[in-house]
């Protein structure tokens, strides 16, 4: 990365046609400190450049003292839904945008571990997601992902996850994508959920429409992806 470019720079220079999303990233940046986590930054991270619009921008917000209700304000202001987790979707100019207040992300509200944006990182599934960026003071905490580079593997995190199958789905187009293999632990996660789901390719693969709304591994390519973790 050049030493005069920061990530936020980059963001919106991402967003520079967007003044609308820029203007609420900057809203809310003035009354917490935003934590940009999973693919909207772990793509920049990889290949220094933003190559394409992200799918969405995963945001957890470090709320300063006494600003909860300039917070809920900030996101009545827009168009959004609330999730069966508390964050909240937030769609500006047809860019999305998921928001959390740090504090109600999965893991730290069910005590996996303690609030943190160091432990944000550490709160994911797959090693790959390990990545979270400081908005407002350009820190970046990186450990996991970067190990996942190194070593050219997918890796297990945190066990503990309300969305497993999903984030089984996700690394099955990782591998694809970053052409990453998976670490041990992760292949016996595979096999746990094969022994419980006669078909599981067959469940991954709806998981898939059903999420994506696209059709990236045919049925054919998650079964043989499945298979492939036994030999």
């Amino acid at each position: 990365m050049d030493s005069n470019t920061t990530i936020k720079s980059e963001i919106f220079n991402l967003l520079r046609d967007y003044p609308l999303s820029i203007s609420f990233i900057k809203n809310l940046s003035e009354i917490g400190e935003l934590l940009f986590f999973g693919g909207s930054i772990r793509d920049y991270y990889l290949y220094n450049e933003y190559r394409n619009m992200p799918r969405d921008f995963d945001i957890a917000v470090k709320l300063n003292q006494n600003n909860e209700s300039l917070f809920e304000s900030i996101i009545e202001n827009q168009l959004y839904s609330k999730n069966r987790f508390g964050g909240y979707k937030v769609k500006i100019e047809n860019i999305e945008f998921d928001i959390w207040k740090l504090e109600n992300t999965w893991a730290f509200k069910e005590k996996k571990l303690i609030a943190g944006e160091r432990n944000l990182a550490k709160s994911v599934f797959l090693s790959v997601d390990g990545i979270v960026y400081n908005f407002n003071h350009d820190t970046l905490y990186a450990d996991e992902l970067r190990w996942s580079m190194e070593n050219k593997l997918i890796n297990i995190v945190l066990k503990d996850n309300p969305q497993k199958e999903l984030n089984l789905l996700r690394a099955l187009l990782f591998k694809k994508k970053y052409n990453y293999e998976f670490s041990s632990d992760l292949k016996e996660e595979y096999k746990k959920s094969i022994s419980l789901y006669k078909n599981f390719h067959e469940k991954l693969h709806k998981l898939q429409i059903s999420h994506y709304k696209n059709e990236y591994l045919t049925r054919k390519d998650v079964r043989e992806e499945l298979e492939s973790i036994y030999s």
